[in-house]
């Protein structure tokens, strides 16, 4: 018998038409604020300016997932302001093809503001009608190991407003199947092979929602490509890292990018070096690290633990709360500030702006020792961020952060790279990606340890 349970309400583009003309309404007001109270003219021709900026809006929008109503509302905001600042840069580029569009500062801010007061209300209102009329689909989790699946039991309730976990059941259970009838979703973590296609076609009839954590084999197949033996349908894996192209643009942004940024920043960085210098001990930490091709680099920060904080403990990753940690030291690592100086080894070629963060030699071989795969990090050059850095946490375990970091590498592109950027941005805002996960059935307790070390 198929699923008849209720399927999420969608808003066929309604919620998306809705915040276009909100944006045209809040561009248009903005324009003639300044020129009914004070009497300052502008120079805008509409009609050849708004199909401009309504293309801007939607695909601004659309990179930037400010329409996706699924998200966190404070991540909707934060993408919804960066999509209004970047459709304002381009449309101030206007006047370079000739298209009539001379407005004044002032008056740009104007139309910022009104822009932010409308996408705030849309975000209001839509949002939580898209909360009220798509309740979240009762969920499954299927795990071969009960306290790992209530872990991600917990993570999906914290995080998500489509699913709601409520039973965790294993592959060898026999209630198995009862459990899939009585549940909207199913997620699957790490099936065994022979179960692995048996219940995803039940689901497939069932009509359920299926969700899978992937394993390493799942994210190599993920971005594999279609082909054809005569009748024979196959997949195509690429090989893993980038391509000649892929390198040359890269590394040329992170040139032009890095050294921008260290003279804009320079100011900022010489007030935060006499921060830490107020501690006591140097501003700036140096470490050896592990780039492109298992290649040692020096790797610099700032300071933010006691001088020789490993004097008597050896290589040991930073715990939460870590008494080493000093004052200034805690403020900058939640905020990110101290990997600031890494700017310089993205010029010189250490590190790339976006990639697999650099780990210390010694806890590789640790990884490796169960985790093979976490060679092929080393495929590209180490990164200031990267998506792992962005979509995981202080406390990632090295098994989820691989995935992350392989998932970047064969899926790279320039326009992944502007999201990650973008997103880090987001991340240094949110407390949240600093802290530790609480403990209890609903969010299993993990150990606290932060990715970086000293």
């Amino acid at each position: 018998m198929k699923n008849s349970s209720k399927k999420p309400l969608h808003f066929w583009g309604i919620a998306e038409g809705c915040a276009v003309l909100l944006m045209m309404a809040a561009f248009i007001a903005g324009t003639y604020v300044e020129q009914y109270f004070w009497a300052m003219p502008d120079r805008v021709n509409f009609r050849q300016c708004l199909p401009w900026f309504i293309i801007f809006t939607v695909a601004t929008m659309y990179f930037n997932s400010a329409f996706d109503l699924t998200r966190r509302m404070h991540h909707l905001a934060f993408s919804m302001f960066i999509s209004i600042i970047m459709i304002n840069v381009f449309m101030m580029a206007l006047p370079f093809f000739e298209v009539l569009y001379y407005i004044q500062v002032t008056t740009l801010l104007i139309i910022i503001t009104l822009e932010c007061l409308c996408m705030a209300l849309w975000i209001l209102i839509f949002h939580r009608l898209w909360v009220r009329f798509n309740p979240p689909a009762s969920t499954v989790v299927i795990c071969e190991d009960e306290k790992r699946g209530w872990e991600i039991a917990g993570k999906i309730n914290s995080r998500s407003f489509t699913n709601r976990v409520n039973t965790v059941c294993a592959y060898d259970e026999d209630k198995i199947h009862s459990v899939l009838n009585s549940h909207e979703a199913v997620v699957l973590v790490s099936a065994p092979l022979e179960k692995k296609n048996e219940l995803a076609l039940e689901c497939w009839d069932l009509q359920k929602d299926l969700i899978i954590v992937p394993d390493v084999y799942e994210l190599i197949v993920n971005n594999a490509t279609l082909i054809q033996f005569d009748d024979i349908m196959a997949y195509k894996i690429k090989s893993i890292g980038l391509t000649l192209n892929q390198k040359i643009v890269k590394r040329a942004i992170d040139i032009a990018v890095s050294a921008l940024g260290l003279i804009v920043l320079s100011p900022l960085m010489l007030v935060l070096a006499l921060i830490v210098k107020r501690d006591g001990g140097p501003a700036l930490y140096s470490q050896n690290r592990v780039t492109r091709d298992g290649r040692i680099f020096r790797l610099y920060k700032f300071r933010t633990m006691i001088p020789d904080a490993e004097k008597l403990t050896g290589p040991t990753l930073a715990l939460k709360d870590d008494p080493r940690i000093t004052k200034a030291g805690k403020k900058l690592r939640q905020t990110r500030l101290d990997e600031l100086p890494q700017l310089w080894n993205v010029l010189i070629g250490d590190m790339s702006l976006v990639g697999p963060r650099p780990e210390r030699e010694h806890f590789i071989n640790m990884y490796l020792e169960t985790l093979p795969e976490y060679q092929y990090r080393e495929k590209v050059r180490a990164g200031i961020t990267g998506l792992a850095h962005v979509m995981g946490k202080y406390n990632t375990t090295p098994e989820e952060r691989i995935k992350l970091d392989l998932t970047y590498i064969q899926n790279y592109s320039l326009s992944l790279d502007i999201k990650i950027i973008i997103e880090t941005l987001r991340v240094v805002l949110t407390k949240e990606y600093a802290e530790g996960v609480k403990s209890s059935k609903e969010a299993v307790k993990k150990d606290s340890r932060r990715e970086e070390t000293v």
